[in-house]
């Protein structure tokens, strides 16, 4: 059972948590404005600084958790430690004080602003997995269907050759752009931007921008609740996609 205390399905104060890399992002919505933003690379684990960097977030606007409409959190894929931790904080922050959650594809936060600026293309989402392979999804914006975000690959985990062969597919009959760690960090991915292969291209994001970011998280969230898509606080887990080590072990 969903856990909510407020009933409007368009929620105006979201709080939103993302911990699936190394950079820490939370932002804190009220309709569209935007109040606060922070990214934050963190050298060690998440869970040492998130609640506090929260806090300090809703004092800045003379907040409590109590204010909020909504949270949304990044469910992944990513680092196992670090959804873990923001998806426990968040279910905790819920289930204290009965604010609405919804989870939220990591990969389509990436996405999200490069399908809102180029609403033609096919946009592959690419988070580092390791082992020459990436966490990816490809998205497109649906402008038939109030431009919400259409998933035309489900997240999963891909070898780099693998993925290469995909967006060359893609890219014969649309414009392909990838966002995300994945053509700045391998070469069979960057090598996707040879020129002759006119219909493709990979966005040069700098360093900052190929991370995740909250404010996507709260949008793609926001529009989630408005679609009634709210998740139970008691079942709401991470995306992990691979098996973590401990299911390996032990089966």
């Amino acid at each position: 059972m969903t856990t909510a205390k407020k009933t409007d399905n368009s929620p105006r104060r979201v709080l939103a948590i993302d911990t699936a890399t190394r950079t820490q992002s939370l932002a804190l919505l009220d309709g569209e404005t935007v109040l606060e933003h922070s990214q934050q690379r963190v050298k060690f684990n998440h869970g040492s600084s998130l609640l506090e960097r929260i806090a300090r977030m809703l004092e800045a606007q003379q907040m409590q958790v109590s204010d909020l409409d909504l949270i949304a959190v990044g469910r992944g894929p990513g680092s196992f430690t670090g959804l873990r931790v923001g998806v426990s904080i968040a279910k905790s922050l819920s289930r204290a004080k009965e604010i609405p959650l919804v989870g939220v594809s990591t990969l389509a936060s990436l996405a999200h602003a490069a399908a809102c600026a180029h609403p033609t293309a096919a946009v592959c989402a690419t988070i580092d997995a390791r082992r020459r392979e990436v966490y990816t999804g490809l998205y497109a914006l649906n402008t038939a269907s109030s431009n919400a975000l259409e998933v035309l690959d489900p997240d999963r985990t891909a070898a780099n050759a693998e993925l290469g062969e995909r967006l060359l597919e893609v890219a014969q009959t649309r414009p392909v752009i990838m966002v995300g760690e994945g053509p700045h960090k391998y070469d069979e991915l960057a090598a996707l931007t040879a020129p002759g292969l006119a219909k493709f291209s990979v966005t040069a994001l700098a360093p900052w921008a190929a991370v995740p970011s909250a404010v996507a998280i709260a949008l793609l969230g926001r529009r989630a609740a408005e679609d009634g898509q709210l998740d139970a606080v008691n079942t709401l887990e991470p995306n992990y996609i691979r098996p973590t080590e401990a299911e390996i072990k032990f089966g």
